[in-house]
């Protein structure tokens, strides 16, 4: 009896096999190119109620299209639809997350274009989650390390560190990238009134080193303007 089961069981196993690998093949060969999504207040209008479901059925087909990119893709050619797709989702549903992280995850390195279609995709979530520090932490490292913008950076993290609970790094970050952006004078009133609310002694310290550091800084750009 075991014997008729095992024969019977190893080729109904092999057609099974065969079965997945084939459908595994034709996925892979005539998987289609990326859409765009239309814009949100057509989508919205088209699906009335059901938007949020609609939302999250158009991210899970981002999220297979990206799970089944072939290696060597150029990202850059399905990137302009990318940032559009995600950019309608986030429009169409802002309260959906997923789609936030995804943005940062997969298109600010790919350029300047794809950095700001990043930041403004962020920008939503930042609306609609203003305590979501990770989404002003991305948008502020987008400026800085993609647009080369340090004091729309600065202004990013300023902006965070008067959020509720706000880490204080945000406040440091804001002063350190004023003065990389040549304000100055911001990054030292930053840096004197964290110094005020700061208790560890050792922080105050570098604190204070900084303020002096900008400070001479400051005295040296003031001279070279008067020769100049």
């Amino acid at each position: 009896m075991s014997l008729l089961y095992n024969l019977f069981l190893l080729p109904l196993l092999a057609v099974y096999c065969a079965v997945f690998v084939l459908q595994e093949k034709l996925f892979t060969d005539t998987r289609s190119n990326l859409q765009a999504i239309p814009s949100f207040q057509l989508v919205k209008a088209a699906t009335g109620y059901l938007h949020q479901i609609s939302a999250e059925i158009l991210f899970v087909k981002e999220a297979v299209f990206l799970g089944g990119i072939k290696a060597g893709t150029d990202e850059a050619s399905f990137a302009p639809v990318l940032s559009n797709n995600y950019r309608q989702i986030t429009l169409l549903y802002p309260e959906f997350v997923d789609p936030y992280y995804y943005s940062q995850a997969y298109l600010p390195h790919l350029g300047l274009e794809f950095a700001q279609d990043t930041n403004d995709i962020l920008a939503t979530g930042i609306s609609h989650y203003p305590n979501n520090f990770l989404f002003r932490l991305y948008s502020g490292v987008n400026s800085f390390q993609y647009l080369d913008a340090p004091l729309a950076a600065a202004k990013t993290f300023e902006e965070a560190s008067k959020q509720p609970d706000a880490p204080p790094i945000f406040s440091h970050l804001a002063a350190i990238l004023s003065a990389q952006g040549g304000n100055l004078q911001a990054a030292i009133i930053t840096l004197q009134i964290m110094v005020k609310g700061e208790e560890d002694e050792t922080v105050k310290k570098r604190y204070h080193e900084e303020i002096e550091m900008f400070k001479k800084a400051m005295l040296v750009s003031s001279q070279q303007s008067s020769v100049g």
